[in-house]
């Protein structure tokens, strides 16, 4: 494959020729920059899910050791689905880091981080309801990092597969 020249005879740079081949589409170094950033607010979600996940299982499995009876039954429920819904998130964000990074399939990127961002949605929702819930800590630990990072990395693919749908009909 021979590089392409510019009318002085010097290499195009990389820019010069993806505008060439693009003229109307999105901008290279824009798409990727919403890929990769889009792919790391998966992994932000995922990693916040693990935390979750791994600390209310291990709540879970402790509970009756830690409280009384009639306080870990209390408890019950919401560890339950706290760990539910932070498994769901690490599975539904790994698999949506996987797809947003290697390009493979838009569709189930998308799908799967709006799982995502649900299950995050779901947790904060646990966070709130549960027995002493704290409203700056359910913000800080499930809100921003299970919720708010799945949810612009959703719209990042979702947005950037829009302008890639309208880039390849003009």
């Amino acid at each position: 494959m021979t590089p392409q020249h510019t009318k002085s005879g010097k290499p195009a740079s990389i820019r010069a020729a993806c505008c060439a081949h693009h003229q109307n589409g999105p901008d290279l170094a824009a798409t990727i920059a919403h890929t990769y950033i889009a792919g790391a607010m998966m992994i932000v979600a995922t990693a916040g899910s693990t935390i979750i996940f791994i600390l209310s299982a291990a709540a879970l499995q402790g509970i009756y050791g830690w409280y009384p009876q009639f306080v870990a039954q209390q408890w019950f429920m919401y560890d339950q689905l706290l760990t539910a819904f932070s498994f769901l998130g690490l599975m539904f964000g790994a698999l949506a880091t996987a797809l947003i990074l290697s390009r493979r399939s838009h569709k189930g990127a998308v799908t799967s981080a709006t799982a995502c961002t649900l299950s995050g949605a779901s947790t904060f929702v646990v966070s709130l309801i549960q027995p002493l819930a704290v409203w700056w800590q359910s913000l800080l630990y499930y809100f921003l990092p299970l919720f708010m990072a799945p949810l612009a990395g959703t719209l990042l693919t979702y947005l950037q597969g829009k302008e890639m749908e309208h880039s390849s009909t003009v």
